[in-house]
């Protein structure tokens, strides 16, 4: 790949993703790349540093992390107006489940050598919008209002950019469980993690559900 002008947007994880740190700048720098550095320091930061580098017009930007690192850097460059920046991947993440779809290293320095190898590819993204849900035993009309309120917000809202997905996207169960998995425990434990927040989450709706039995009957 003849990528000269680079943006590595990093999620350290705790450090350990700064560890390989200069192996992975000797490899870009050996391949004749000028690589500038992004240091994610909280959680949403990543989409803003990939957003500044597609809007300085590097050539590439590359996401060194986990699957959540490197759909924010997609929709950073996604949301970037005369947008020509290329986006890489170095796994850093929990279980990189991109990077193991296309056939990524997980050892950093070997993604590295595999990305200056690799050629450009066009591939789909993937944008859900969700104007309204129904319930069953919800009253029509309420409904109904829901819905026109959440129009409503969303027109108000235009300056707000879509988000958009690469592999997956999950509603419901699958979303909550995922917005309570501790981070903490994700860097100790692994993918297992996923695991003990679903068993926590249906916990939870298991104590919701006998609370709401225990109103209806009263």
């Amino acid at each position: 790949m003849k990528r000269k002008k680079t943006a590595l947007v990093i999620n350290p994880r705790a450090g350990e993703n700064l560890t390989q740190l200069a192996d992975v700048l000797a490899i870009l720098a050996a391949a004749g790349w000028r690589t500038d550095l992004a240091i994610k320091e909280y959680g949403g930061q990543a989409m803003g540093l990939a957003a500044r580098a597609a809007s300085a017009d590097d050539d590439l930007v590359i996401a060194y992390g986990g699957d959540g690192t490197l759909n924010q850097v997609v929709n950073g460059v996604m949301h970037t107006k005369g947008r020509h920046s290329i986006v890489g991947v170095i796994p850093g993440g929990t279980a990189n489940v991109w990077a193991g779809e296309i056939h990524v290293p997980a050892d950093p320095v070997k993604a590295a050598l595999m990305l200056i190898d690799s050629d450009a590819r066009t591939i789909d993204i993937g944008h859900v919008q969700v104007e309204g849900i129904e319930f069953p035993d919800a009253p029509q009309k309420k409904q109904r209002q829901n819905v026109k309120q959440k129009r409503q917000k969303q027109a108000r809202s235009t300056s707000k950019a879509k988000q958009h997905f690469l592999l997956m996207t999950g509603l419901g169960i699958d979303a909550a469980i995922m917005e309570h998995v501790s981070k903490p425990l994700k860097d100790q434990v692994g993918p297992l993690t996923v695991g003990a927040s679903a068993k926590e989450s249906d916990s939870a709706n298991a104590q919701q559900e006998n609370k709401t039995r225990g109103i209806a009957e009263e």
